[in-house]
């Protein structure tokens, strides 16, 4: 097979190891030699090639996820949400790619013990009779590293280490910690609560750099979900949505209205917007700004407003990294407003740390005192992600045991004398409580692979408990937790449902402490000139806090915003990066109180002026093939930011300065890839606008149909008579009020699909392969400007000009309105990729298989065991593209066949409609007219993008529609091809 220019053949296939090893098995000419052992004792309910749901949970970026796996023959290839719990209806890209992680070859594969240089495998059995010696003085010596989490088995176990060695000391690192929003609700409410947040009550939302939607949120999916529900116009009166953020998040791209502003001014906005809600309360009218008041005087007056307006019916929600003090305002706001228990519930924290717990900078200063001879890491990677101004690496060495348990052997796993494989969330029986404070359960759908143990297992063996499994130990917290007996029959119903529906934590009837005092903020300092200052964000990414370094379906996906892979970046607002000399693609030296990193400039619109944003969980230098392992001489991928944060800064840092190098370095991006024609219209307003069709509620009032209006045409007539179905005709609808660019869609379809990964150098040439894109457009204004996204896929027309250029008729229409491929007939002409006026056909210039390199024989079995074995694999030279998951369509009518019923009118989902967390896909039958997306279809918003082409695409779109407030309706550019809009970017 053919390799990148200037690429070695070796690190090619390192480099393609975890996800294009998954090739391995493609369909040939030559039928594979397999044995065939038949069982002598089918299982119970197993039917071989038959599909098994199991509901589970998986500990996800720091978070517990309700679940859903698919497994095959007692494999699992496919994580979906849990839809019958509150935080399962859909997944985020981490939930998707969980699977991958199950079969990574990087993974670690047994016991190792270190001694100098030397290293030793060991077993599980050796490992204790050495931890018997080493524990022997009741911990005296003893400390203990632990995460974040939400087990009540793993602080069960806690507790019983703790017992057996009560003079063990314990300490907690996370990177991601969000200790500032606990102590907030302490200081307010006298304890540390957690918000539940009740949006579908919410007419007003002002969000404060918070992510709501996103990774930092702990109901980010629950909170998108229930927000979206309020933005159909035609369901009912629409939510208004208020951002203040110091870079673009996806709420932000939701925002009816949207400010940028540094991070380090929102705590003046906030003391502002409380000093201005209090004169408000107190008046009986409202005073419209002038029309010479400034934009963001106008933007802070409609915030008053519409909060006071609709009190009770208004929310504001601040970022976890904000300080203490503003988050404490932001709570008393909502108190005022008489938002608690109305738009916001509280409950009280569960209890699932240690009693007495250190952080990691006090544990160093230990280690550096000698207080310890045996430190037990459980799960993280301190050496590699704690902060600059914290030197843990130097400290952890002085230990004369260094104990490692993780996932795999990572840079503090090298630096220990013993390595511990944990088992995966899918290997291992285990507990956790989500957002919502419902109990759920995690059981294995598959033996650990490579022999690890999971956390509940090994602290129950530390601490001298060996006749019970980690099923029975979950199933007597379960019992404890809840309180109840738990007999066989609530056992298999907690099983099969994989949570405790009853067990959600009542809402308390919090009021503010009596006694809060907080200090003066100048409330006009956020609207002054800053001058030159510049700060920094340290923001999550693809790879979370380094976790998913080695995840090659994370590293290729698309950041929703810059449309960068393979990469972190310095983003910068370009007039910003005007003023400090920046220039995209160029490498700029980026200094935080002493310490210094090279990283290439990514110009951003939309960000506050004089902010950064750079990401975290890059730059690894022993994460694996994928993510980059010095010892095979594979270079990290991104560049480690860690070292820029300080123990008091984790979230961001001011004093900041820049230097541009002017050295050139290649970004890839798919920004500009696939661009569509749209017909000869030169401005590109008008361009963007014959794609991507948005109004507000006033113009959808007056004309609901607007959208199909937007392009106009004259009558369409085909040259040939057109298909008629008398069965089935399926078909798509995306609601763009819905969608906020979040990228689940794109991995459900990467994990459902088989569809491989090809590496940088091939994304920079334009060659990546995900079947569903995800287009961000931006107007308006470089500082503060309007964006929108919209997912892109096969249309499935009804006319399709793919299937009239075939020579080998490889793509042709069936009999149900499908456009679908036969990948045996594909000769890769790739005429059918030139004519698709949507580009979403993709061409597979590769084979991603492992060939003759020593990779194959090593883990070839291990990386086939992910594949969806409905879906072909595809061979090298063949056009992909999306199929509307055809096998989940065929499955769906054998099963209504063989129960002699029809199917049901939404009973057919796709994997990227089950995984959207907005329910903004809807898929089914449009000769059904109970189905969802024939609505959607007949909806006044429905608009189909090209029709002018007159193909007749099966999918079409719900046109987005904003709820401005009418005090900046003048204010706002409306988006995307209107006549007065603003240059569009």
């Amino acid at each position: 097979s053919e390799a990148p220019t200037g690429l070695s053949r070796r690190r090619w296939m390192q480099l393609m190891g975890a996800s294009f090893g998954l090739a391995a098995g493609a369909a040939g000419c030559r039928v594979p030699e397999e044995t065939i052992a038949p069982l002598a004792v089918r299982p119970e309910n197993r039917v071989p090639g038959k599909p098994e749901k199991f509901a589970s949970m998986l500990h996800v970026a720091g978070k517990v996820r309700p679940i859903v796996a698919t497994s095959y023959d007692g494999r699992p290839i496919k994580v979906d949400g849990n839809s019958l719990h509150a935080e399962g209806s859909g997944t985020d890209v981490f939930t998707q790619a969980a699977v991958l992680e199950l079969y990574d070859p990087d993974r670690s594969r047994g016991l190792v013990q270190r001694e100098g240089k030397e290293r030793f495998s060991r077993d599980w059995n050796e490992f204790f009779t050495a931890w018997r010696d080493i524990s022997s003085a009741e911990g005296e010596k003893v400390a203990f590293l632990v995460g974040s989490h939400d087990s009540p088995s793993v602080k069960a176990q806690i507790d019983r280490v703790a017992e057996r060695l009560p003079q063990a000391q314990w300490y907690k690192h996370d990177p991601l910690a969000q200790s500032k929003a606990d102590s907030a609700t302490g200081q307010a409410f006298g304890s540390a609560m957690t918000p539940r947040y009740q949006l579908e009550n919410a007419d007003v939302l002002l969000l404060l750099d918070a992510d709501f939607f996103g990774h930092e949120a702990a109901s980010g999916l629950r909170n998108l979900r229930e927000y979206t529900q309020r933005r159909a116009p035609e369901a009912g009166p629409m939510n208004r949505l208020f951002v203040v953020e110091s870079h673009f998040t996806t709420a932000g791209l939701a925002a009816d209205h949207r400010m940028p502003l540094e991070t380090s001014r929102v705590g003046s906005f906030v003391a502002d917007l409380e000093a201005r809600l209090e004169v408000r309360l107190g008046q009986e009218e409202s005073s419209e700004p002038g029309e010479d008041a400034e934009k963001r005087e106008k933007f802070i007056a409609s915030v008053v407003e519409d909060l006071v307006s609709h009190q009770g019916r208004g929310l504001v929600v601040g970022g976890p990294h904000l300080d203490e003090a503003t988050q404490v305002r932001i709570w008393r706001i909502n108190s005022r407003l008489q938002n608690l228990g109305a738009t916001v519930e509280l409950v009280r924290r569960a209890d699932t740390q240690p009693t007495s717990i250190g952080s990691l900078s006090e544990l160093a200063q230990g280690l550096e005192n000698g207080q310890f001879e045996t430190v037990v890491v459980l799960g993280g990677n301190p050496l590699y992600d704690a902060p600059g101004d914290v030197k843990f690496a130097e400290a952890y060495a002085k230990a004369a045991q260094r104990i490692f348990f993780g996932y795999y052997e990572n840079e503090t796993s090298r630096l220990s004398t013993w390595h511990l494989p944990e088992a995966h969330g899918l290997e291992s029986w285990g507990d956790g409580i989500a957002a919502d404070g419902r109990y759920c359960t995690a059981q294995p759908l598959i033996d650990p692979i490579f022999g690890g143990k999971s956390l509940i297992e090994l602290l129950a063996q530390m601490a001298g408990e060996t006749s019970l499994t980690g099923r029975d130990m979950v199933r007597q917290t379960a019992a404890s937790h809840l309180g109840i007996e738990m007999t066989e029959a609530r056992w298999n119903k907690l099983l099969h449902d994989g949570f405790a529906a009853d067990s959600q934590g009542e809402a308390i009837a919090a009021t503010l402490a009596d006694d809060l005092q907080l200090a003066e903020v100048n409330t006009s300092a956020w609207q002054a000139d800053r001058g030159d200052a510049l700060e920094v964000n340290f923001r999550i990414g693809a790879t979370y806090d380094g976790r998913y370094a080695n995840n090659g379906w994370l590293q290729e996906l698309p950041d929703p915003m810059t449309k960068v892979t393979w990469d972190n970046v310095l983003t910068v607002n370009p007039n910003t990066a005007k003023k400090l000399g920046l220039a995209q693609d160029t490498l700029a030296k980026l200094t935080v109180a002493g310490q210094s990193v090279l990283m290439p400039v990514y110009l951003m619109p939309g960000l506050a002026a004089g902010t950064l944003g750079v990401t975290l969980g890059y730059g690894r230098s022993f994460a694996g093939m994928i993510g980059g392992n010095l010892d095979e001489q594979i270079d990290p991928v991104g560049v480690n930011v860690y070292p820029l944060r300080k123990s008091d800064a984790l979230d961001y840092a001011t004093g900041v300065t820049v230097e541009p190098t002017g050295t050139k370095y290649e970004l890839s991006t798919t920004q500009d890839h696939h661009a569509i024609d749209t017909l000869g219209l030169e401005e590109m307003g008008r361009r963007v606008g014959a794609l991507v069709r948005e109004g507000t509620v006033s113009e959808f009032e007056a004309h609901p149909d607007f959208a199909e209006h937007r392009v106009h045409h004259p009558p369409l007539e085909s040259l040939w008579t057109e298909l008629s179905y008398d069965g089935h005709a399926w078909g798509m609808s995306i609601d763009m009020s819905k969608c906020v660019g979040c990228n689940a869609c794109t991995i459900a379809c990467q994990a459902e699909n088989n569809v491989p990964i090809v590496g940088k150098e091939q994304v920079a040439k334009g060659r990546e392969m995900h079947w569903i894109r995800v287009d961000r457009y931006f107007s308006g204004d470089m500082d503060e400007p309007h964006a929108v996204t919209q997912p892109v896929t096969c249309q499935h027309c009804e006319n399709a000009p793919c299937e009239q250029v075939c020579p080998v008729a490889a793509t042709v229409h069936s009999d149900e309105g499908l456009n679908d491929m036969v990948y045996n007939r594909c000769i890769g002409t790739r005429y059918c990729g030139n004519n698709c006026p949507y580009k979403v056909r993709r061409f597979n210039y590769l084979d991603y298989r492992a060939g003759d390199h020593q990779f194959e024989e090593a883990n070839r079995e291990l990386a086939q065991l992910v594949f969806n074995p409905e879906v072909t694999v595809r061979n090298r030279g063949v056009m992909e593209k999306c199929t509307y998951c055809v096998q989940r369509i065929q499955n769906t009518k054998i099963e209504a066949r063989a129960e002699r019923r029809p199917i049901g009118p939404n009973e057919v989902r796709t994997a990227c409609q089950e995984a959207c967390p907005a329910q903004a896909i809807e898929f089914g039958d449009l000769n059904n007219g109970e189905s969802r997306v024939a609505a959607n279809h007949e909806n006044p918003r429905a608009y189909a993008m090209l029709a002018e082409l007159n193909v007749k695409p099966r999918t079409k779109y719900l046109a987005r529609i904003r709820n401005p407030h009418p005090w900046l309706a003048a204010e706002e550019d409306h988006g995307p091809g209107h006549e007065e809009g603003h240059e569009h970017e």
